[in-house]
C-alpha cells in the first residue's frame, strides 16, 4: 500500500497573516524563541523591542509603548497565561499574541486567556516548522 503524506501547511499564507497582524506595528517580543526570527522576517516598519519576562513593568511598557507584545505560548519562565496576567495588572491595552507549533485545539487556551484578561486583544500565531 502506498504511503500517503499528509498535506503541507500553506506557510505562504500564515507567513500573510502574521505580517498583516504584526507590519508597522511597535511590537514587545517576550522571551523570543529560535522560531521567531524566521515568521518576522520581511516585516515593514515598526519597531522591535525584545525584553526577559521578569524585566516586565510598568516604566517599560511606557518606554517602549508596544501596540503588540508577542511571546511563545510556553518558555521555561512563563507560560502564556502569566504573561497576560501580568499585562493585565500593569494597564497594557495592545494586543497580545502567543506563537507556537500548531495546535490541536487553540480555542481551549484562547478561552483560558479571555477569560483572566476579558477585555484583551489576544490570539494564537500557529507557526509550521521549516520543512526539512
Amino acid at each position: 500500500m502506498a504511503k500517503i503524506d499528509p498535506p503541507r501547511p500553506d506557510t505562504r499564507r500564515i507567513r500573510t497573516e502574521i505580517r498583516d497582524d504584526l507590519g508597522g506595528r511597535r511590537i514587545l517580543i517576550v522571551e523570543p524563541s529560535g522560531d521567531l526570527p524566521n515568521t518576522l522576517n520581511n516585516l515593514a516598519g515598526g519597531a522591535v523591542t525584545i525584553a526577559r519576562f521578569s524585566s516586565l513593568t510598568a516604566d517599560l511598557l511606557m518606554t517602549t509603548a508596544p501596540e503588540v507584545v508577542l511571546s511563545p505560548l510556553m518558555t521555561s519562565d512563563h507560560y502564556i497565561l502569566d504573561l497576560a496576567k501580568r499585562l493585565e495588572e500593569l494597564g497594557f491595552k495592545g494586543a497580545l499574541r502567543a506563537f507556537c507549533a500548531p495546535l490541536p485545539n487553540a480555542r481551549v487556551i484562547l478561552t483560558e486567556v479571555r477569560q483572566i484578561w476579558p477585555e484583551g486583544d489576544f490570539d494564537i500565531l500557529e507557526v509550521h516548522p521549516r520543512p526539512d
